[in-house]
């Protein structure tokens, strides 16, 4: 056809349809995939270079979230190799002896150490052994318990209404559970591992003479089965903590107010345990003397 005619001209347009958009939700299921199976493999490569006494600290905190300041457990078990290397270069030793002194043990260098120290387990085994001999049988004692903790082994005397350990309201100490307490003296005297006492109560309000509480009353029987345990031939000095617990660490958490949360706890601590009780104690309660605070001159370190 020429141009400028009036001939009809025709246009055809394809249309092409666009795919519609499927929007990005797979791309959230798979990065919610991913952190899982990193989780995974991060909890995995924890399990199997942790150590036995980690594990136990695992354990012992998904047990009992709320107890770790009592339990011992500490907020981080596991030491991944972030901490800060020690330095070699020379500092100042800001407890040096004076002038004439001799080096004298301290009772927390005596304390724990030497060849009658053992470990959790070897304790364990040997209290299971030695009630054996005296025909003090677990089965027959409902209100005795003995329990290996990340710190060390807990024995544990659980208070029987039918046969109290304590008269009610009081810190005086029933025959029976002096004379059993005087028996487990000469067991804990084969060993030279050091010993926490805890005394807890129920929830039930103490309304004794005085102005005693439920403080008073867990740290004064506490108190009272250490000096049965002296008694019995326990050294003063593998004393290493002495405390009143009242009731917030229940032994029966569903019934707080039962008999069994009025009991007397004794622990055997590890040698690890202690040096970290004691340094702990020394952090938290001791004097933080700082090295700016010493007036020090060259001539009394050199």
């Amino acid at each position: 056809m020429a141009l400028g005619s009036n001939g009809l001209v025709i246009r055809r347009v394809k249309k092409i349809k666009k795919i519609a958009h499927h929007g990005g939700a797979w791309k959230i299921a798979l990065a919610d995939f991913a952190l899982a199976m990193m989780a995974l493999f991060l909890v995995l490569w924890i399990l199997s270079v942790a150590t036995p006494e980690e594990l136990a600290s695992i354990e012992g905190y998904f047990q009992d979230p709320m107890g770790t300041s009592v339990a011992g457990y500490s907020a981080n078990p596991i030491d991944l190799g972030g901490s800060p290397a020690k330095s070699t270069e020379k500092k100042l030793d800001l407890q040096l002896p004076e002038s004439g002194s001799t080096d004298v043990e301290s009772r927390e260098m005596r304390a724990g150490n030497g060849p009658d120290s053992a470990d959790a387990k070897s304790i364990n085994d040997m209290v299971q052994k030695e009630m054996g001999r005296m025909n003090i049988l677990l089965s027959e004692q409902q209100n005795l318990r003995i329990e290996v903790t990340p710190i060390g082994v807990r024995i544990t005397l659980l208070d029987d209404p039918d046969e109290p350990m304590f008269e009610r309201g009081s810190a005086r100490m029933m025959p029976d559970i002096e004379n059993t307490l005087l028996s487990m003296s000469s067991i804990f005297n084969k060993v030279a591992n050091p010993i926490v006492i805890t005394g807890h109560t129920d929830s039930s309000r103490f309304s004794g003479s005085g102005r005693l509480d439920n403080w008073d009353l867990s740290a004064l029987r506490a108190n009272a089965a250490r000096r049965i345990l002296e008694e019995g031939g326990v050294e003063n000095g593998r004393i290493a903590q002495v405390i009143g617990l009242s009731d917030t660490i229940p032994y029966n958490r569903f019934d707080t107010g039962s008999a069994e949360n009025r009991r007397i706890s004794i622990t055997l601590l590890t040698d690890e345990a202690y040096k970290k009780m004691l340094d702990q104690n020394l952090r938290n309660f001791g004097n933080p003397v700082q090295q700016s605070d010493l007036q020090l001159s060259p001539e009394a370190i050199f």
